[in-house]
């Protein structure tokens, strides 16, 4: 049993920063449902499309089930949320609490910057450059994890990047009706 629902019996965490290598993230994800599939009846994916979760291969042994949302903002915020979001400051660099604990290192991977340092140029330049035109951090608060500590990591990225930070309710609905719908229809709902 894993996460207080007897259903689930296997619960796998994956490396983040895949969002910046949609291919990667298929790639790996198909080896992964491949592996497993024959141990469970079900897969439940935590990710949005991501760019990559659409060409998920349909002929596995097992259904595969992921939130319908763009990626990971529009899983915690739903993507009516997410999309009002950006219409009304389209400047907005969104912190997820995963996003938050892993801080500037995985801002630079984010941003795709981690080999610049090895040609002797500032990766937290390049990153300041590249996000002059941001205003706004918005940290989705979960309730996951640390939210004071998470809160605070949150306030020194924005200051670093001299962007505003405002905090909205997220909601892990969308995962957990994700996990509902594979449930259903392992009972025959």
């Amino acid at each position: 049993m894993v996460l207080d629902v007897p259903e689930v019996c296997h619960l796998e965490v994956m490396d983040g920063g895949f969002i910046t290598q949609p291919d990667l993230l298929l790639k790996t994800l198909c080896r992964r449902i491949e592996a497993l599939q024959n141990n469970v009846q079900s897969i439940v994916l935590g990710y949005g499309r991501c760019q990559a979760l659409d060409k998920i291969p349909r002929n596995y042994k097992i259904p595969v089930y992921y939130p319908q949302a763009e990626d990971c903002i529009g899983v915690l915020l739903g993507q009516r949320r997410y999309d009002q979001e950006l219409k009304n400051e389209a400047g907005t660099w969104f912190l997820t609490p995963g996003w938050t604990e892993m801080g500037m290192e995985f801002i630079f991977h984010e941003l795709q910057l981690n080999h610049l340092a090895q040609k002797n140029i500032d990766p937290l330049n390049v990153a300041h450059r590249m996000l002059k035109e941001y205003t706004r951090a918005l940290f989705i608060d979960t309730q996951v994890g640390n939210p004071k500590r998470l809160l605070e990591k949150a306030r020194m990225i924005a200051k670093e990047f001299d962007l505003r930070l405002e905090t909205t309710q997220g909601s892990l609905v969308q995962l957990e009706n994700t996990l509902k719908q594979a449930l259903s229809r392992l009972d025959g709902r």
